[in-house]
């Protein structure tokens, strides 16, 4: 079942703060009462990025981030503590380009 978020958390992931990074504030984040920690974009976007708006891959999690197994790490950590998760995405900056073969 969906719930509307109570108070979000918005976290900028970068290679500076990544996954890991937050998984040592999200007992913090409880304490203070954030329901649902509100993340910028997290698939793979040009390498150095500072905001993930650079989308070059949106089948997959950026390893700078910390990759698959970090996100799961980190899911599992805001889980424990009842924590709900809003991802950021803006479909307009993560555009397929396909070549029509006739």
């Amino acid at each position: 079942m969906m719930q509307i978020p109570l108070a979000t958390y918005r976290i900028q992931f970068t290679a500076a703060f990544d996954f890991e990074s937050a998984q040592a504030i999200v007992p913090y984040l409880a304490e203070l009462g954030i329901s649902d920690l509100y993340a910028s974009p997290i698939f793979t976007s040009r390498k150095g990025s500072t905001h993930g708006y650079d989308g070059v891959d949106p089948l997959q999690i950026n390893p700078e981030l910390g990759g698959q197994s970090g996100f799961d790490a980190l899911r599992q950590d805001l889980r424990k503590l009842g924590l709900g998760w809003l991802q950021d995405i803006v479909p307009n900056h993560m555009a397929l380009i396909a070549k029509i073969i006739c």
